[in-house]
């Protein structure tokens, strides 16, 4: 992570990386497979500085209309998923292999 006021940083110390700033990075890199072209294309990430006690920043990846926030605080891993920008009443997720599980968003 940069430190100032750089020009992806906020004043509460959140960076951003714009959907609109991507598709010009990956042309740097040559040709992009046009499945990735278009979902990057409708991505946002933000990084936000940690908590006290906290073991990373708080990532936050927003895809298809959904927020999904991360980060490890001291003793355990934190996962959150916004859906109030879409009409989602339930979230299936899995983890580490272990079968979805169905959460109400309401």
């Amino acid at each position: 992570m940069t430190t100032g006021n750089g020009p992806s940083e906020k004043a509460d110390g959140q960076h951003t990386l714009a959907s609109a700033q991507l598709p010009d990075a990956l042309a740097r890199l040559g040709a992009v497979d046009p499945v990735y072209a278009e979902v990057i294309t409708h991505l946002n990430l933000r990084v936000y500085p940690g908590e006290p006690g906290d073991r990373t920043e708080y990532v936050v990846l927003d895809v298809h209309g959904v927020s999904i926030g991360i980060k490890r605080r001291a003793h355990d891993l934190y996962l959150h998923a916004d859906t109030s920008d879409t009409t989602d009443r339930l979230i299936a997720f899995e983890i580490n292999g272990g079968g979805e599980t169905d959460h109400p968003t309401h």
